[in-house]
């Protein structure tokens, strides 16, 4: 029936607008563990992609790894046809087996149905679910990171956007029985009746700041099937998130570097348990300098200590200095407090002078720009709420550091699309 190991049992929820759904499922538990539950939800690559990782999890916990219906011969009722239900049938299934304190992760699209998950969780009277852990999570259009119809892909081309080290994880089509290839096309259905072709659904990324479960969103660096910006969107959208980034592993970092992984959500699983939090000291000479020149821009909190609700830079701008076109931002808020100098802000067809110790905030849609038309430097200090912007300096500075180093404006532009940032190019840019 399916490619794990363990042994498997089949129970039949009810869901309300479904009927019901058999589900397939591996118990490692008994109801008399001491331990967490752990719901692990695989993605499309099928449930013998988490059953490994499985054993890195405490033992003392119950941990119930489904096999999403339809896939690995599982029957799929016509009617389960989207995340959403899916998510609402492991809700069912959850409070059916009777467990509590439960974490869920998830990989992929089963990262997907566990923000779906977390979602309807958090509107729950009274809910199972403490925690929720997306592991490379599908589920979100963003601007400028599209993501590959994996129905259109051959094994190899999956192997090559799906690991940081790919050879180790080729599937050659030449070897595969005929019953592999129709297991394989099969879960491709499975997984197209769930996603569609996107693997994404428009109203997630507006929806997910009403999840009020605490949330870890974890990314392979390497990850070329859903690249990087859909997680810094998932940590900037949930309110609180922490996101981690494991650097040598791609779309699955479960089979690429499971004990990072592991350690990632045991030490969330801490800190969200309510163990004091770490503190961040920056010193004057510290931060991560993203941009050098007559703009200098220092980041002083990146959001990983605030779990990205908020983000600090430092910007100085030298005397007589344009600052960038006028642009809007759509998913968060900006301040600059100015410590020293004053600065020139552009809001529109409105320009004013900000002395030191002048405060100006930005809502979301204004257009606006910074500059300095004095004599002597201007420092201003940054906010970002939630801290979503910060990583579109890193950006910058990673493609000035390309051969030439030179940006064209419609680079710039795609840059910041990817971060709900647009010019606004109905207003000049002021002088210096």
């Amino acid at each position: 029936m399916t490619s794990t190991s363990r042994p498997l049992s089949t129970r039949t929820v009810t869901v309300d607008g479904l009927g019901p759904v058999p589900v397939t499922f591996s118990d490692t538990g008994s109801p008399a563990n001491t331990g967490q539950s752990v719901l692990l939800l695989h993605g499309g690559a099928g449930p013998l992609s988490v059953a490994g990782f499985a054993e890195l999890l405490p033992a003392n916990e119950r941990v119930i790894v489904p096999v999403h219906p339809g896939f690995d011969g599982t029957p799929r009722p016509p009617q389960l046809a989207s995340v959403r239900a899916l998510a609402a049938v492991y809700a069912q299934l959850v409070r059916d087996l009777g467990l509590t304190g439960i974490r869920v992760i998830g990989n992929s699209v089963g990262g997907w149905i566990a923000a779906e998950l977390a979602l309807a969780e958090s509107a729950a009277a009274a809910s199972p679910v403490s925690s929720v852990v997306l592991v490379d999570a599908a589920g979100l259009q963003v601007d400028g990171a599209p993501v590959p119809d994996v129905s259109r892909l051959a094994p190899d081309q999956i192997a090559q956007l799906s690991y940081f080290s790919p050879e180790k994880f080729r599937i050659d089509p030449a070897t595969m029985t005929d019953q592999q290839r129709a297991g394989r096309a099969a879960n491709f259905g499975a997984l197209a009746a769930y996603g569609g072709s996107s693997m994404a659904d428009p109203t997630l990324l507006d929806r997910l700041p009403a999840v009020a479960i605490p949330a870890l969103v974890v990314w392979g660096a390497a990850d070329r099937m859903i690249p990087i910006e859909h997680g810094r969107a998932y940590a900037a959208a949930i309110p609180g998130a922490r996101f981690a980034l494991i650097e040598e592993a791609g779309h699955l970092p479960q089979l690429e570097a499971p004990a990072q992984l592991a350690a990632v959500i045991a030490e969330f699983a801490t800190e969200s348990a309510g163990h004091p939090a770490r503190v961040s000291v920056v010193e004057p000479e510290d931060g991560d300098i993203a941009l050098t020149g007559p703009i200098r821009l220092r980041i002083l909190e990146d959001g990983s200590t605030t779990s990205h609700r908020l983000g600090i830079a430092e910007i100085t701008i030298a005397p007589h200095t344009a600052g960038p076109p006028q642009h809007r931002h759509a998913r968060h808020d900006e301040g600059f407090y100015v410590v020293a100098g004053t600065a020139q802000f552009t809001v529109g067809d409105d320009s004013y002078l900000a002395g030191q110790g002048s405060l100006v905030m930005v809502p979301p849609g204004a257009p606006h720009t910074f500059g300095n038309a004095g004599d002597e430097p201007v420092v201003l200090l940054n906010t970002f709420t939630p801290d979503l912007y910060v990583q579109y300096f890193r950006d910058l500075r990673a493609m000035l550091a390309t051969p030439g180093g030179q940006l064209p404006p419609q680079a710039i532009v795609d840059v910041m699309a990817r971060y709900g940032t647009e010019p606004a190019t109905e207003y000049a840019t002021p002088s210096g």
